[in-house]
């Protein structure tokens, strides 16, 4: 697995992970993988996810609450929705490119808009290399890879 960290391209996060694009795909838009690695804490965590455009889709912990609308979807390729924490007043706009890595395996791109600081966006840029770092561990057969 190579990890790198761009906040200049897309305006967010790229890392690389050697798994073939549909298994990243499936830890992306399925509710069962979502829920075992959006948070560093999956116990408790209940996640709703139908990727098709309109639908609503969150992820809830006994502690915190994310949700939005999914706005675009090309299956394997590219996800785009809104986002919006409990308690926020703004909604976010994130957009997810999943590429051929040279490698073989797949580049997970995430840009997200909408930030009301650079703190802010520094903190999402953090949460999604967290987040990914999971999601690349995680295999689709129950468990977690070290």
């Amino acid at each position: 697995m190579i990890d790198r960290v761009d906040e200049d391209q897309l305006g967010g996060v790229i890392r690389d992970v050697l798994r073939p694009r549909a298994d990243v795909w499936r830890l992306w838009t399925e509710p069962e993988f979502i829920q075992r690695w959006f948070w560093a804490s999956p116990e408790g965590t209940e996640a709703e996810f139908v990727p098709e455009v309109g639908q609503s889709w969150r992820v809830v912990s006994p502690n915190v609450s994310v949700g939005g609308q999914i706005l675009e979807v090309v299956p394997g390729e590219k996800l785009v929705f809104t986002m919006r924490w409990t308690g926020d007043n703004h909604t976010l706009e994130v957009d997810i490119r999943l590429l051929d890595d040279p490698a073989g395996g797949t580049t997970i791109e995430i840009s997200e808009s909408g930030f009301t600081s650079a703190a802010e966006k520094a903190e999402h840029v953090a949460g999604w290399e967290a987040s990914l770092a999971r999601l690349s561990r995680l295999p689709l057969d129950g468990g977690m890879q070290l």
